[in-house]
């Protein structure tokens, strides 16, 4: 890509602070973006905007906003505050969620359910309603979901998780046949293992719950993988940064998956 590809479009990537959302944000900052980084960890946001701040001194200035994604009134002030200093928004990345508790169904709560729920996909249509009607009056964006292969692939004990990923899909392609009048796209990145704390977390749960070593959790995992390798999030900031871009202009609806042949469909 040019070093203009995201030149003057401004982004708002919710759980920017760190992980897959950092990696976004750094990647959209190269092309020349203007990010607005959103979420709860501020301390984590601020070393995101910092990190853009020192891309060889030509990145703009971020702006960090504080965001909960299970408050609509953080999610309507963060998004009023990001239009307010830029004037528009035009590309919005749900990346936002928890990975949720590691148990089967039946001995979830109500409460664990629900607070998985609320995070990644009612969060995601929070804050989509939010940014979705800025969109449709400039007649132009692109709307970018973060979910999982869990969503398709299930893995035991994940049901509340699987659940949340596999409903964003919905959430994501009949967004996509609203907006696409309107001359907003609207697509989604499934990633597969993306190595970091987050995958580290979830291995230990599930080693714990097998009464094995995370290690052997970790290899078995690795093993499913056709090409030996985890995930890193700037691979799957990669997917988000095409979707952003003008080269994916004639694809909206589309689910890619980046998961190194774990998942082909």
């Amino acid at each position: 890509m040019t070093a203009a590809e995201l030149d003057k479009k401004v982004a708002l990537v919710t759980g920017a602070g760190k992980g897959i959302g950092r990696a976004i944000s750094l990647a959209y900052a190269r092309e020349g973006a203007q990010l607005v980084l959103a979420g709860r960890d501020i301390k984590g946001l601020e070393e995101t905007a910092r990190l853009i701040s020192e891309l060889d001194g030509k990145a703009l200035p971020a702006l960090v906003t504080h965001m909960d994604l299970v408050d609509s009134q953080s999610i309507e002030s963060s998004v009023a505050q990001a239009v307010e200093a830029f004037g528009r928004i035009d590309v919005l990345v749900n990346n936002s969620g928890i990975a949720g508790k590691n148990s089967p169904l039946w001995k979830l709560s109500e409460a664990e359910w629900d607070e998985t729920m609320d995070i990644n996909l009612k969060g995601s249509f929070l804050v989509s309603k939010a940014v979705v009607p800025s969109m449709i009056e400039q007649k132009s964006g692109s709307v970018i979901f973060i979910g999982s292969i869990t969503g398709k692939r299930p893995l035991v004990n994940r049901s509340v998780y699987a659940a949340s990923k596999l409903g964003m899909v919905g959430l994501m392609r009949t967004l996509a046949l609203e907006l696409a009048p309107h001359g907003v796209r609207v697509n989604l990145v499934s990633p597969g293992f993306v190595g970091g704390p987050r995958l580290d977390s979830v291995i230990d749960g599930v080693a714990e719950k097998a009464g094995v070593s995370s290690d052997e959790i970790h290899a078995q995992w690795l093993s499913m993988v056709p090409t030996g390798e985890f995930i890193t999030p700037e691979q799957i900031a990669q997917g988000a940064l095409f979707f952003a871009s003008s080269r994916s202009a004639g694809i909206t609806g589309d689910d890619l998956n980046i998961t190194g042949g774990l998942v082909m469909y």
